[in-house]
């Protein structure tokens, strides 16, 4: 926040996996675009990371678009692996990459 005007958002949850692990998922980050490049998306995600951590979550995992360098540069800066290419997983026929992170 920057007084009243909501720069930035994070949206992620927890759930046990298929073989019983805590997983977090990230499903969203944005962040203003004039607000870009000063830090704060990799705030956010470490702020999840470490509540999930806190929560006993043991991996997170997100997808990220294949074309979206921005992204994939934040989440490998932060430790994040490619774990899979998902063909054609956005409806506007774009691969995406799953990304991984152990805790």
């Amino acid at each position: 926040m920057d007084g009243d005007d909501c720069v930035g958002c994070i949206v992620c949850k927890l759930e046990k996996s298929a073989n019983n692990v805590l997983r977090g998922y990230i499903a969203m980050l944005a962040v203003r675009k004039d607000r870009r490049k000063c830090g704060l998306g990799s705030e956010l995600v470490c702020t999840a990371l470490q509540r999930m951590k806190e929560s006993g979550c043991e991996e997170v995992v997100l997808e990220a678009e294949e074309s979206n360098r921005g992204a994939l540069r934040l989440y490998g800066n932060l430790g994040f692996i490619r774990a899979k290419r998902l063909e054609k997983y956005y409806l506007n026929g774009s691969d995406a990459f799953r990304l991984k992170m152990t805790l």
